[in-house]
C-alpha cells in the first residue's frame, strides 16, 4: 500500500514534462521514489551522492544550494531542498523553462513537506541528524588537534576557504581513500593535489598551492 509521501511523489510526476522523481536525505538514503524499474536504489544513492556534493561545493554560496538545475542530452535534473534534511531530484525534458516548473513544483514540495512530517522517517531522520552531530563535533575536535601534514592542510584550507575548506578537505580523504595521519608522499600529494584542483579562485589556490608546499617539506622531514 503506499504510503502518503509515494502519493506525493506521484503527483510529481504525473506534471506535464516530469519523466521521473525520488527523495533522498542528507545521507542519500532513498525516503521515496517513482522512477522506471530498472532504476536501482544503489543507481540512485549513486545519483544522490553527486547531486549532494555539487549542492554543498557551491561556489557561489558558502552553504547547502537550495536548489540547481543540470541540463544534459537528452533531460534536465531539477535538484530542490526542502524541510532542511531532504532533496527532491526531478528528472524533466530539458526544453522546460523556470516559468513551466517553479511554480507547480513549488506546491508539489509543499504537499511532500506535509507528507513528510506525518511519516515515521522524519522523526527518524531527526534522530539521525542529532547522532550526526555529535559524532561531526568529536571528529572536527579531533582534526582540529590534528598536527600531522592532513591536520595542518585542513587548517590552511580553512583560513582561505572557511567551512567549504574543511568540506573539501573531506572529500578529498573519501574520494583518494586517505586515511589520517598520512605518512607517505604519495599520500600526501594525492590530498594537496585533489583539494587544490578544486579551489575555484585563483588566487586563493595559488596561496595554498605556496604554504601547503612548506608543510608538505616539513611533513617530509619529519618522517624521513
Amino acid at each position: 500500500m503506499a504510503t502518503k509521501l509515494e502519493d506525493a511523489l506521484r503527483k510529481v510526476t504525473a506534471l506535464p514534462g516530469v519523466k521521473a522523481a525520488f527523495v533522498f536525505d542528507q545521507f542519500h538514503a532513498i525516503i521515496a521514489r517513482d522512477v522506471p524499474g530498472q532504476y536501482s536504489n544503489d543507481i540512485l544513492k549513486r545519483i544522490a551522492s553527486q547531486l549532494y556534493q555539487l549542492a554543498l561545493f557551491s561556489w557561489k554560496a558558502k552553504v547547502l544550494t537550495q536548489e540547481f538545475r543540470l541540463v544534459y542530452d537528452k533531460y534536465a535534473v531539477y535538484t530542490r531542498l526542502f524541510a532542511k534534511n531532504f532533496y527532491l531530484v526531478v528528472f524533466m525534458e530539458k526544453n522546460l523553462e523556470p516559468s513551466d516548473f517553479r511554480q507547480p513544483l513549488n506546491l508539489s514540495v509543499l504537499v511532500l513537506d506535509r507528507a513528510l512530517r506525518t511519516e515515521d522517517v522524519f522523526e527518524s531522520s531527526r534522530a539521525m541528524v542529532k547522532v550526526a552531530q555529535l559524532a561531526e563535533h568529536s571528529l572536527k575536535e579531533s582534526h582540529e588537534a590534528d598536527e600531522s601534514f592532513a591536520g595542518q592542510f585542513r587548517r590552511l584550507c580553512v583560513t582561505y576557504l572557511g567551512q567549504t575548506g574543511r568540506d573539501l578537505v573531506d572529500l578529498a580523504m573519501e574520494e583518494q581513500y586517505l586515511f589520517p595521519p598520512l605518512r607517505t608522499e604519495e599520500d600526501m600529494r594525492k590530498l594537496r593535489d585533489y583539494a587544490l584542483a578544486h579551489v575555484i579562485h585563483p588566487l586563493k589556490r595559488q596561496i595554498i598551492q605556496k604554504e601547503s608546499k612548506v608543510l608538505l617539506e616539513k611533513a617530509l622531514n619529519n618522517y624521513a
